[in-house]
C-alpha cells in the first residue's frame, strides 16, 4: 500500500469481512510480522508501541544468516518483501491508520484538506477529569472525560480546524482572517472568536453546540459550500442536530449566565423595590441576551420588590411568576411568561 487511504480501506474491508482472498492474505502476512490480530480501535499509544514492535521485527529478520536453510537468492526475495511490507505499515501508521480510519466521512469537497499527521496532535482524555490543552493560536480547549480532540500544531494560513469526538469547552482566541472550525461527525461549527460548548456522543445520535460569549455559525457538514449559514448562535442560546432526522432545533442553555456588567464593571444587580414586572424583564433581556415575552402586556405594570441578583436565571422568573400566580416556558429561544395577574 502507498497510501493511508489505501491501506486504509483494505484494514476496514477486512475488519468488515468484505476483502478478497489476495487481500486477507496481505493483512494477515502483515500483523503476523508482529504476532497482532488486525483491529481499528487502536490509541495512539497502542500505534506508537505497534510500529516500534514492527521495525524491531525488521531488524531482526534482516539481520539473519546467510547459512539458513533457504536458498540466497529466495531469501534475499522473502527478505525484502516482508520489509517493503513492514515498511509501508510502519509508514502508514505514522502517517496515520487512525486518523483515516475514524474519518471516513470526511468530505473533500466540502471540507479543506486535512494536514498530513506529522503536523497533527491527538488527544485522548482516558482521565475522569476535564484536561487542558493549548493550541498555537492562543485558544484553549478543555476537553472533557472519554472525548479526544485532534488539532495540528500549526494552523492553515487562512484557517483554524479541529476534530472532536465527545465533549469539550472552547475559547478560541479572536482572529477575523482566521475562521476557527469544530468538526464533528456531520457538524461544523464556526466561530471568528468566542467560547462554546460542543457535544458529539455517538450514542444519542445528536450533536449539541451551546454558546457562552460571542457567535457561531453551526451547519452540517454537507452543506458548508452552501450559502446558507446554518444555524446563527448567540450567547446562552444552543442548538441540537439529531443525526438520523437530519435537522437543527434550537433553544436555550441549561443555565443561561449574564452577558453584559454595569459601567463600573461589577455584575449587574437585580434589586428592586416596587419596581413593575415590565421593566424587571427588559432587564432580564437585556443582560442575558434572551427575549422574554409576557402573553398578557396588563402584567407588566405589577410590582416586583425583591433581591434576586444572586439566583439564576430560572430561579428569578420563578419568583417573578409568583407575584402574578403566573408561570413561565422555554418556546424554542424565547421564554414565555403567563399569569393571572396582580392584586
Amino acid at each position: 500500500m502507498k497510501s493511508r487511504k489505501a491501506f486504509g480501506k483494505l484494514l476496514q474491508k477486512y475488519l468488515e469481512g468484505k476483502c478478497s482472498e489476495s487481500e486477507r492474505q496481505l493483512v494477515e502476512q502483515w500483523y503476523e510480522l508482529i504476532d497482532e490480530a488486525p483491529r481499528q480501535d487502536y490509541t495512539e499509544k497502542e500505534w506508537e508501541a505497534l510500529e516500534y514492535k514492527l521495525w524491531r521485527k525488521i531488524e531482526s529478520e534482516s539481520f539473519e544468516t546467510a547459512d539458513e536453510s533457504i536458498e540466497s537468492s529466495k531469501l534475499g526475495f522473502w527478505r525484502t518483501y516482508r520489509t517493503g511490507i513492514a515498511a509501508s505499515v510502519a509508514l502508514l501508521i505514522g502517517a496515520g491508520v487512525w486518523w483515516y480510519l475514524g474519518n471516513q466521512d470526511t468530505n473533500p469537497a466540502t471540507i479543506a484538506t486535512q494536514p498530513t499527521q506529522s503536523e497533527i496532535a491527538i488527544q485522548d482524555n482516558t482521565s475522569s477529569k476535564p484536561i487542558k490543552i493549548d493550541l498555537e493560536d492562543g485558544s484553549t480547549v478543555t476537553l472533557s472525560p472519554h472525548s479526544q480532540l485532534q488539532y495540528p500544531n500549526h494552523f492553515a494560513a487562512n484557517k483554524r480546524e479541529v476534530q472532536l469526538r465527545g465533549e469539550a469547552l472552547f475559547e478560541v482566541s479572536k482572529d477575523p482572517e482566521k475562521p476557527f472550525y469544530v468538526i464533528t461527525n456531520e457538524v461544523v461549527t464556526k466561530v471568528l472568536g468566542t467560547s462554546f460548548y460542543v457535544r458529539s456522543v455517538d450514542a444519542t445520535k445528536k450533536i449539541e453546540v451551546e454558546v457562552i460569549t460571542g457567535k457561531v455559525s453551526v451547519y452540517e457538514k454537507e452543506k458548508v459550500n452552501n450559502e446558507n449559514p446554518g444555524v446563527v448562535l448567540t450567547p446562552n442560546h444552543k442548538v441540537t442536530f439529531f443525526t438520523v432526522e437530519k435537522h437543527f432545533i434550537t433553544g436555550l442553555v441549561e443555565k443561561p449566565l449574564p452577558q453584559i456588567k454595569s459601567i463600573s464593571k461589577k455584575p449587574e444587580t437585580f434589586e428592586f423595590d416596587d419596581a413593575p414586572i415590565g421593566e424587571v424583564l427588559n432587564k432580564l433581556e437585556r443582560v442575558y441576551g434572551i427575549d422574554i415575552e409576557l402573553e398578557n402586556d396588563k402584567l407588566s405594570t405589577c410590582p416586583l420588590t425583591a433581591d434576586i441578583t444572586q439566583q439564576p436565571l430560572y430561579t428569578k422568573l420563578d419568583i417573578i411568576c409568583a407575584t402574578i400566580n403566573g408561570k413561565y416556558e422555554v418556546k424554542g429561544t424565547t421564554i414565555l411568561i403567563s399569569g393571572k395577574g396582580c392584586e
